[in-house]
């Protein structure tokens, strides 16, 4: 039996699992791919989410970007720039298979399952069933993502809201001669982006409350007005969870963490940042309650008060911006608004954070 078993090795499950082996405890990683794999994320990480990581990815760092493009509707563009970064651009497949090999360097057991056809828990132990395997340890973290197949057993959904986004890849010779871009003038309720990689633009679309009706077409004719003529590569479309500031778990040895629990933010719909802070808080929960005999999930609700609030103001803020996106992002264009902003995001503040000029502590295990 495990101490811990983890399901799903994206960011949040690979912080879980870092963090829980760096103190001795045995963890068992289930994915039901085997890396690297291809995933629908633009991989873009802001400084927030960058330096939460316990070890260096800058290895898996496509570009840093320092200058951001936004097109608000019927206005002219404006730049945000910053002496630091404001992005990093990542690929999600060379990411979530290095931060992998981190966690199997540090002695964690990874297993590629197909299925899960049950997970029951018990007052010691919760055991998964796959069909052919099963297998037992004292806690379960489910961070399966948006689809999460860990959530059916362990949370009543009635919290969650999902959001859409598609995206493609795009080869281009130069690359770099693509800012990174936010264009707020095409949608309602969302935007289309740049993100320029190495060898590539990824380019998307991200929409609040669309019910996943965003098209292919949608895309090619971005493209073409970005003299993107180059073919669409790794076309995706995929539901980011939001709503996890209600988050509540039903289960006293099942934690959520990531996508699974909701723990993406509606404005722009980032999620790395949440699913690395949640999956760290979980790991802290359990080998806390294992210290002071209190249960792991009242703890990690508890730690998740602070990411809860980041979340909920970011459902304000979102629910006002898109209502008047003209009015915000012409306040964004002002000199002193803009300045207090890039550097406030640059320094790896949220934005309530921003706001009100806090400096967030950095938690280290």
């Amino acid at each position: 039996m495990f101490d811990v078993a983890v399901i799903g090795a994206g960011p949040a499950g690979t912080a879980a699992a870092f963090d829980l082996l760096s103190k001795g405890l045995s963890v068992l990683v289930l994915d039901k791919y085997e890396f690297p794999r291809k995933k629908a994320c633009a991989g873009g990480i802001t400084p927030k989410g960058y330096h939460l990581f316990r070890y260096d990815i800058s290895c898996v760092v496509k570009r840093e970007c320092r200058i951001v493009k936004i097109n608000p509707p019927n206005k002219k563009s404006f730049f945000l720039k910053a002496e630091k970064a404001l992005c990093y651009m990542t690929k999600r497949e060379e990411l979530d298979l290095f931060s992998l090999n981190k966690v199997i360097e540090k002695g964690g057991h990874f297993k590629v399952i197909k299925k899960i056809q049950s997970i029951n828990e018990t007052p010691f132990y919760v055991e998964i069933h796959t069909g052919t395997e099963h297998f037992k340890a004292s806690y379960l973290i489910g961070a399966d993502g948006a689809n999460s197949i860990v959530r059916r057993f362990a949370a009543r959904p009635v919290f969650l809201q999902k959001q859409f986004a598609i995206e493609a890849d795009v080869k281009t010779d130069r690359p770099e001669t693509h800012k990174m871009e936010f264009d707020f003038s095409k949608i309602k309720n969302g935007y289309y982006w740049v993100f320029p990689k190495d060898d590539h633009v990824n380019i998307g679309i991200y929409s609040v409350g669309s019910h996943g009706k965003l098209k292919i077409q949608q895309l090619y004719e971005f493209a073409k007005k970005r003299h993107l003529s180059g073919r669409l590569e790794a076309v995706k479309g995929y539901p980011i969870c939001t709503g996890g500031f209600n988050y509540r778990s039903d289960s006293k040895r099942i934690l959520l963490a990531g996508d699974a629990a909701g723990l993406a933010e509606r404005l722009l719909g980032e999620g790395i940042f949440f699913a690395v802070k949640s999956g760290q808080e979980a790991a802290l929960s359990i080998l806390e309650s294992r210290d002071n005999k209190i249960e792991a999930r009242d703890l990690y609700i508890k730690k998740l008060k602070e990411v809860r609030s980041d979340l909920k103001f970011y459902n304000l803020a979102s629910k006002w911006f898109y209502r008047f996106p003209g009015p915000s992002l012409k306040a964004l264009s002002f000199p002193f608004i803009h300045k207090r902003f890039v550097n406030g995001l640059a320094e790896g503040k949220a934005m309530a954070r921003i706001l009100y000029n806090k400096v967030p502590v950095k938690k280290d295990i």
